[in-house]
């Protein structure tokens, strides 16, 4: 009973979602509540956007369903974000923006500090990415982006002073992306940074609008808000069919591979030394590098929509869950990253965490078998993804509870640890919120206002 009431619940989100509302608003200055004129209010990661009036009044037509950032930006005031639910036509109680003022011990130190061209370029390539739509983007005003770098920590800092305008020429978007914060740690290895986006669509002629929407499907195909969407269309792990192929995984730390800070530091320590064995043993270590992290084994349970989507209080918005089952008890044999042979492996008190196995592949598998090294098939050794399940493959691990709406988009996306294909995923391969796929060459609904 509990799964049909989901799965008539996720019917239902879809036919809302279809639905199409208003916000209506007002912004004032925060120190004078007069109302401030020609600021650019929109929804991030969407094509809902306009500018107030005269008397500081707004209107964004044509909203889905969901929830959402609404930015107000306009210069010399602080960039402004609401959290808004839409389940209707809604009316916003008068949104106050402060001035932004600096201290002289607050200007940004970037000002002082102008880094050269490889370290733009470096910034360019986190943010547009490397993928074909990524590399074909193209900044058109790159002197709105401020950086810095730190030689003594190897950390490149930054932000843009004004909304970047960047072309995605095979998508056919005009993308305004503004970073608030933007950090690239060499010696951690890590990138972070935080931007509100506003997409509009190009004009172009009916073979570009063509070929624009066959773009859009393959960028859309395998991403995250296909998956999240997929979920509330209960379409996962559907045999035969192309889509998305999701399982449980339990991992632990791999016993045969050292802390990555010993890794590295015998990196560096051999680097510099010239000698025959100084080179056997940075080999060593960057050998140690490739050893993957974890050891990991899959559930072969076929999962249903039912088993990693819950309900929640809150009407659009739902929460993902994941079994914390031990699975590596589930298997005789375990392969040992970094061993060459099967090893039987126990992990009855082992720390491990579960999380989901995603990826998108063009043919769903309709059972989970494999040949063990005397041909007959067993249970008794762990699951390998193929070489093609790997390619598109996501890895996804709860640091907390995870929320998301009708619309694919996570609600509190620094719940959510995100490792492999949409890992790699950046502005380039970005589609809005509002893309519908299959809806006439452009792909998405136009935010026409009256």
């Amino acid at each position: 009973m509990k799964r049909y009431l989901l799965s008539l619940c996720l019917l239902l989100s879809s036919i809302v979602a279809s639905a199409q509302f208003t916000i209506t608003g007002k912004v004032i200055n925060m120190a004078d509540k007069k109302p401030v004129e020609s600021a650019t209010v929109f929804i991030n990661n969407t094509s809902y956007g306009t500018k107030t009036d005269a008397q500081g009044n707004f209107v964004v037509y044509n909203v889905q369903a969901g929830q959402y950032d609404l930015i107000i930006s306009v210069v010399g005031f602080k960039t402004q974000k609401t959290s808004v639910s839409v389940t209707s036509n809604i009316t916003l109680t008068p949104i106050a923006i402060s001035e932004r003022k600096f201290e002289l011990n607050e200007v940004r130190i970037t000002k002082l500090r102008r880094v050269d061209n490889r370290y733009l370029e470096m910034f360019k390539r986190e943010i547009l990415g490397s993928s074909k739509f990524g590399l074909n983007c193209r900044i058109t005003n790159p002197k709105v982006i401020e950086l810095s770098y730190e030689k003594a920590t190897a950390k490149l800092t930054g932000y843009t002073s004004d909304f970047m305008q960047i072309e995605n020429r095979l998508l056919g978007y005009n993308v305004k992306y503004l970073v608030e914060d933007f950090e690239r740690d060499e010696n951690g290895g890590t990138i972070n940074y935080v931007g509100y986006v506003l997409f509009e669509e190009m004009k172009g002629t009916e073979e570009q609008q063509r070929q624009w929407y066959a773009n859009r499907l393959e960028a859309y195909n395998g991403s995250s808000q296909h998956f999240f969407r997929s979920l509330l269309g209960n379409s996962i792990n559907m045999a035969g069919d192309p889509g998305f192929f999701v399982m449980t995984m339990t991992r632990t730390l791999n016993p045969r591979r050292p802390p990555d800070s010993l890794i590295r530091a015998g990196i560096r320590y051999y680097n510099d030394k010239r000698s025959g064995s100084a080179r056997d043993s940075i080999n060593y270590w960057i050998r140690m590098l490739k050893i993957p992290r974890y050891i990991q084994v899959m559930d072969t349970t076929r999962l249903t929509a039912a088993d990693i989507v819950q309900l929640t209080d809150q009407r659009g918005l739902y929460a993902l869950k994941i079994s914390d089952k031990n699975y590596l008890k589930n298997w005789k044999y375990i392969k040992i990253p970094g061993m060459s042979e099967k090893y039987e492996y126990s992990c009855d008190t082992c720390a491990y965490t579960n999380s989901l196995y995603v990826t998108y592949i063009k043919r769903v598998p309709a059972q989970i078998v494999f040949k063990n090294e005397i041909g007959v098939f067993s249970s008794e050794s762990n699951f390998t993804p193929t070489a093609e399940m790997q390619k598109m493959a996501t890895t996804l691990t709860m640091n907390e509870k995870t929320f998301f709406d009708r619309n694919g988009m996570i609600a509190n996306p620094f719940s959510l640890r995100v490792e492999g294909f949409w890992a790699r995923q950046r502005i380039g391969d970005l589609l809005p919120v509002d893309y519908l796929p299959n809806t006439g060459f452009g792909g998405s609904q136009a935010n026409s206002g009256k």
